[in-house]
């Protein structure tokens, strides 16, 4: 929910955990900004880091934007966890940025009845 508190010109990080090179219409660096920038509707600073490059100061982003993690192991994500609540910077991953940006995160929070629950209740 903290997409909605986004304004123009806010500073976004979009963290990936493998240090793969983008091509074409990458979900990363073309497809969630875009979609993010719609949501808002003014043009957000996005901030881009691969591989095991992360920033040391993350109180300077409103939101972290995390994919899966699936080339890592629990404990390093946990890491990147801990280190943004110490921040106090939201962090969301991939599909749920996605969900939210585009309208459809009721739907995609329906296998989870507490999660949609919750999310009823704070909206």
């Amino acid at each position: 929910m903290a997409i909605d508190k986004l304004k123009s010109g806010d500073k976004v990080l979009i963290a990936e955990a493998c240090s793969h090179h983008p091509i074409g219409e990458d979900i990363g660096t073309v497809k969630i900004p875009r979609w993010l920038t719609q949501y808002v509707g003014g043009k957000l600073e996005f901030v881009h880091h691969r591989g095991h490059d992360f920033p040391e100061n993350l109180s300077e982003f409103k939101l972290i934007i995390h994919c899966g993690a699936c080339m890592w192991n629990r404990r390093e994500m946990l890491s990147r966890l801990m280190k943004a609540r110490m921040a106090g910077v939201p962090l969301t991953n991939y599909g749920l940025t996605i969900a939210y940006s585009l309208g459809i995160f009721e739907r995609a929070l329906q296998p989870f009845p507490a999660a949609l629950e919750v999310y009823k209740t704070l909206s």
